[in-house]
This record gives structure tokens, sequence and C-alpha cells, in this order.
């Protein structure tokens, strides 16, 4: 594939060069996804405004550059008159020994929208991915935005799930209990409770997606122990069973990230009423909020339209609703 497309009327595609565009898609980026209002997404922008002024240092060391390269090298950009206009990123991950690729961070300026660039830079990124034998391609995309939904159907994605994704940031929002029904109460997961979580795991938490969540969820089995790979991440997580006498209700798992944001996987049955689903949400994660939260940032997906009210009562806000979209070349 050539490093460059055609000349547009109106610019075209090159590969990201993260020496000089790295403070121009930065820009995009912000602008594009309405990041100045979200602390979490300007802690990215920042992070990449850093590694823009490392690569302009003189005296940047050989390290420090060759990470900034590794860490926003792969990518392409549309340059109209020298100037970048559009941006896509392609991340690598495995996928157990698989590689796969998530796009990400598809945007274009306002004064260029609506010209096709967004199709073009996902094309070439396709092309690409295929070029370097990669055969699976994912991305996430707002629920609510049609047009680029639209976008990636027409190329060939689909979609697989869609997901809520809730943040703790303070504790202005904390409630101040954690109240059960009852004759329910709440305590360390038991061994025996890992056939219903392993299952309701499958449900909340599609295997096709796991890669990305940060977390081998084998290491999730209390039977773990028994594979070292896992003990790292063993060492990391928490294990909270809601019950009603000896029944288990549902499950919550704390994963401490040290410098990263923390995660929470919520488990429960899916087919539960409303009214259920918000009470077992709400006294788990209130639960965690009340007797172990230290006010770190802490992040929940959870399948979108489920559990809403039970986890605003805890304390969480709402950050977005996301479409998870695959496509196989």
């Amino acid at each position: 594939m050539s490093t460059q497309s055609n000349p547009r009327p109106y610019g075209f595609i090159r590969p990201m060069d993260p020496t000089r565009d790295l403070n121009a898609v930065a820009d995009l980026v912000e602008a594009a996804f309405e990041l100045k209002n979200d602390p979490e997404g300007h802690l990215l922008i920042e992070n990449m405004r850093q590694h823009a002024r490392r690569l302009s240092d003189p005296d940047a060391s050989f390290l420090d550059t060759l990470n900034a390269r590794m860490s926003w090298a792969d990518g392409l950009v549309w340059e109209d008159h020298g100037k970048v206009v559009g941006n896509i990123t392609l991340i690598p991950h495995l996928d157990g020994f698989k590689r796969v690729t998530m796009i990400a961070n598809v945007s274009v300026q306002d004064d260029y929208r609506r010209k096709g660039i967004a199709h073009e830079l996902t094309l070439w990124g396709l092309r690409r991915c295929q070029a370097s034998g990669v055969k699976e391609v994912y991305l996430q995309v707002r629920h609510d935005n049609a047009s680029a939904i639209r976008l990636y159907a027409d190329l060939g994605f689909h979609k697989l799930h869609s997901v809520s994704v809730w943040r703790l940031r303070n504790s202005r929002n904390a409630p101040k209990s954690a109240p059960t029904k009852a004759n329910q109460d709440i305590k360390r997961r038991r061994y025996r409770d890992w056939r219903l979580q392993k299952a309701w795991l499958s449900e909340a938490y599609p295997r096709k997606t796991r890669w990305y969540a940060g977390l081998s969820f084998g290491a999730l089995s209390p039977y773990s122990w028994f594979v070292p790979a896992y003990w790292a991440q063993m060492m990391q997580v928490e294990h909270f069973a809601l019950r009603q006498e000896n029944t288990l209700l549902g499950t919550l798992s704390w994963q401490r990230r040290m410098a990263q944001i923390d995660a929470l996987l919520l488990t429960m049955p899916l087919e539960l009423n409303e009214d259920d689903e918000n009470e077992r949400a709400r006294a788990l994660l209130s639960h965690f909020v009340n007797n172990f939260w230290d006010h770190a940032k802490v992040n929940l997906e959870y399948p979108m339209g489920h559990a809403t009210q039970g986890i605003k009562d805890a304390g969480f806000t709402l950050v977005h609703d996301l479409d998870w979209m695959y496509l196989r070349i």
C-alpha cells in the first residue's frame, strides 16, 4: 500500500508522524469527543501533548523518544495545505495469542466533515491492518452517534453489544449507607460461588471483547492459585457476594490498578426484573463505596439499560453508552 493517497481537492492521507503531528491530533480528538470537561479525557490529551514535547526537546533521552514514538506511531492523518484535519489511531492488542486491532480516535475537523474523510481514513486503516496480517478489527462508538454507526456498518462492521460506562469520581454523590433487604448480607465470595459468578460474567462481559478489559478473567476464579501466570492479577482483585440466606444474588469484583483507574465487575442474572436488579446493584456497590473505596477513580462497565438506577444510587455517574462493533477482514 502506498504511504500517501492520491491528493483530493481538500487534502490527502498519510501515515501519522508523532514528531510533528501529535499536538494537532490532540486538538482534533479533544474537539471531536468533547473532552474539555472530562477529567479522564483531559489526561489522555495531556499525555499526548507531553509526548509531543518530549519528541521536540533536543535534550530528550533516547528512551523517552522511543517510548513516545512507540505509543503514537500507528495511525493515519488527513492533511490539507500543511494542516492536519483528520486522524485515525490503530491500537494493537492480543486476544490470547491472536493479534487484533482497535480503531480509535477517528476525528475530523468541523470544516472538513461530510466530505467522506472519516470513511476514507477508516478504509485505509483497514487496509493497513490487512497488510500487517491482522484479521479482526474492533471499535467502540457512542450509542447515540447514528452517523458514525452507519459509516462503520457500510464498511462491514456489525454490532456486538452495548455497554454503559460509569465512573465514581468523588464522595459528593456517595451513599451514606449500604441498604440490603431483610435476610440479605454481603460478605467475601466463597469458593462455591464461582459456578454462578462465572455464568453471570459470560452474560455481562462477553468473551468476544474480554481482551480489552486489562484483566485475565481466569484470574477471577478462586482456583487460579494453581496457575502461577494468574498470581499477580489475583493479588489485585477482591470479591464480594450478596446473599439471601444461602442463595447467591450477585457478586462484585474490585480490581485495584495502582496508578490507573480501578475497575469493578458487577454480576447478577440479566433476566431479573428492574426492581430486583437495581436493588442488588445498589446493595453491592454501596457496600464497596462505604467500606472499601479510598476515593480513587473507579470505572464500572455494565450492559446498557441494566441496573441503571441502582448504579446511580450508589454514587456513580454515567460517562457514556457505547456500542462495540467488529469486522473480520
